[in-house]
């Protein structure tokens, strides 16, 4: 299995409240991609785009190849906003992109 980091971007139909903004974080403990790569990243999981309702997931996720990296960071993100009260109508996630590949 490879470790792949995954950049999803996507944008808010509603406010992300500070509660809302903890259990989003918190639904996705242990995907923080810190520590992919010989020369670890300082990424966080979660940007958000100031003045803007667009944010940015980075997770880290385990694959046999990038098609399926790509699928799994969708699912759970989608599963994260879920449980941060974020259908797939108050969230719009874009295209997933590789952006960090470890296969140590």
């Amino acid at each position: 299995m490879t470790k792949f980091v995954i950049s999803l971007p996507g944008t808010f139909r509603r406010d992300l409240t500070p509660t809302g903004r903890g259990r989003l974080l918190h639904a996705l403990r242990g995907t923080d991609p810190r520590e992919v790569g010989a020369d670890p990243q300082d990424l966080e999981v979660l940007t958000l785009h100031e003045g803007e309702p667009v944010f940015t997931l980075r997770l880290e996720v385990e694959a046999e190849d990038s098609a399926e990296a790509e699928h799994s960071a969708l699912a759970i993100a989608a599963r994260a906003l879920g449980e941060a009260g974020f259908d797939e109508h108050a969230a719009l996630l874009g295209q997933p992109a590789v952006t960090s590949i470890d296969t140590t």
